[in-house]
């Protein structure tokens, strides 16, 4: 079983939008925030602390509001597995396709660079609004 990023999000009480990416780390995972934080969030979906008992890392719960994580189907190839490319533009745009929730990672890592590139950005936008109903 998998934590959606929807449920990362509920457990850290912020927009799906915000949660850039979830990953599993052993007992639990870790959630990269859009701002760049990582926020470990243990296996039953409560936002977590990190501790060291006799030299070995553990993650145990804390304050959070517990969410059950659900099955995810496994990715369907290696572009699913989640990085956005670092490449051109046009690279990240045939990545992201039509797909709203590859628009929103795409768009917060962007937006993350030092020198963002207004039509790439434009772009995802348009992608991101077309999946919101706007």
């Amino acid at each position: 079983m998998s934590l959606t990023r929807e449920q990362a999000a509920q457990a850290l009480g912020m927009k799906t939008r915000e949660v850039v990416d979830v990953v599993r780390d052993g007992d639990g995972y870790v959630v990269t925030t859009h701002d760049g934080q990582r926020t470990p969030v243990a296996r039953t979906g409560e936002v977590a602390r990190r501790s060291r008992v006799n030299g070995n890392d553990r993650t145990t719960p804390a304050a959070g509001t517990p969410v059950t994580p659900t099955p995810t189907p496994p990715p369907a190839g290696p572009d699913s597995a989640g990085a956005v490319p670092d490449g051109s533009a046009a690279e990240v745009m045939t990545w992201v396709g039509v797909d709203v929730d590859r628009a929103i990672v795409a768009l917060a890592v962007e937006e993350a660079r030092d020198k963002p590139r207004s039509g790439l950005v434009g772009d995802l936008q348009k992608v991101v609004r077309s999946g919101s109903g706007e």
